[in-house]
């Protein structure tokens, strides 16, 4: 244990070394500079993001495929040439759109020069940790099977793993009120376009990075412990085969105005496209619904999944906030800061310093109603009105 505690010390401080060098390393040449600051652009080019040029050009096939299925059945605003119905104006010329372009531009041009470095090494850390305790997800149930049937188990478990961490990161995301006004970014958008899966603060991709390194972390740990190897995944374009399937396939759908449903039986087993965009939706009914990335079990086991028996008309955006706090970049970066900031000395001073989770919960923006409206000009109350929709 002593062992176990020392390396967890030795490590902490690997990592801040490390992050203190990734923080340099752009600033040791002028090609390492310009290295950094492609990276970023990098994401609309590079098969290892979900963006890539790969996954667009496949995105927009299933977009026609979608319209020469189902041309016949869509909205009349719909019914013009397949262009037209794949890139419509009103959308991805809408106010909303140029805020996302605008965001998103600066957003890569930074992130890897500023707090990209605050995440990385989460994930060997966790390792490195969780590896000194021998930890195992399989309880040692398949430590004298074949390889193959280790290897096997051993991968479900990590598809498994990581698309939950996906999902519960999100939940947290929408749960803990003061880290809902970061991720209230990426909902605040109006209209859904690719782009928009990169309209997040930094905070949010902290979250997000951190919940990652620790699944993936105890996946690490539980494949050495298991197989006693590193880490090796089958892979394609540096991607795990599964992962790269997804983004080959309707991804890019998930951020569009294109209705894209499994129908009731697959939907309780995949998200489809058309469930993200009733998780961005403001109609009430749709709160709290649909957290999953692939997996849709993780919303069944905690009660949020929604299937949709029938196309449905959506509104994107964020009910009951003022519009004007998402249209400019800086507002998007910095005011956040400010909400969480609100929102957390309310449930400081609401549970005398005492934490519950459900109650918590009870305080996000999905189970309260906001007074005033423009949170940015005055403090905000808390009156838990309505009950959280089933």
């Amino acid at each position: 244990m002593a062992i176990g505690f020392a390396l967890i010390f030795i490590t902490l401080q690997e990592l801040f070394e490390k992050a203190l060098g990734l923080w340099y390393r752009p600033f040791e040449s002028w090609s390492a500079f310009l290295t950094t600051l492609y990276r970023g652009p990098s994401v609309f080019v590079s098969l290892e993001s979900k963006t890539g040029i790969l996954y667009l050009v496949s995105g927009f096939l299933c977009a026609l495929a979608v319209y020469y299925v189902y041309r016949r059945e869509l909205p009349n605003e719909y019914q013009g040439s397949a262009f037209s119905y794949i890139f419509p104006r009103n959308i991805y010329a809408h106010p909303s759109a140029i805020v996302d372009y605008k965001f998103v531009g600066f957003d890569l041009l930074i992130r890897f020069f500023l707090y990209f470095p605050l995440v990385a090494g989460v994930g060997q850390l966790v390792y490195v940790i969780l590896g000194s305790f021998q930890v195992d997800l399989t309880f040692g149930l398949f430590a004298n099977s074949h390889y193959y049937v280790r290897l096997a188990v051993v991968t479900l478990i990590g598809i498994a793993a990581l698309d939950f961490s996906v999902f519960f990161s999100h939940y947290l995301l929408h749960k803990i009120p003061f880290l809902w006004p970061f991720h209230e970014v990426h909902h605040s958008a109006e209209v859904l376009t690719p782009v928009t899966v990169h309209r997040n603060h930094p905070m949010d991709d902290m979250v997000n990075g951190i919940v990652y390194g620790v699944v993936g972390g105890a996946f690490a740990a539980t494949y050495t412990a298991v197989s006693g190897n590193v880490v090796s995944e089958l892979t394609i374009f540096g991607l795990n085969i599964f992962t790269f399937a997804y983004y080959i396939s309707v991804y890019q759908l998930r951020h569009s105005h294109i209705w894209l449903s499994y129908g009731p039986k697959m939907s309780h087993i995949f998200v489809s496209p058309a469930q993200h965009q009733i998780h961005h939706s403001i109609d009430r009914k749709h709160w709290n619904k649909n957290y999953g990335f692939t997996f849709a079990i993780w919303d069944w086991m905690f009660g949020s999944l929604y299937v949709p028996k029938e196309r449905e008309e959506i509104k994107f955006g964020v009910p009951e906030v003022d519009p004007a706090d998402f249209s400019t970049v800086p507002r998007l970066y910095f005011l956040p800061f400010v909400k969480s900031y609100r929102r957390l000395m309310t449930v400081i001073k609401a549970r005398s310093f005492r934490f519950d989770f459900d109650e918590v919960a009870q305080a996000s923006r999905l189970d309260m109603k906001v007074e005033p409206n423009k949170a940015s000009d005055q403090p905000l109350t808390v009156q838990t009105s309505y009950a959280q929709p089933k």
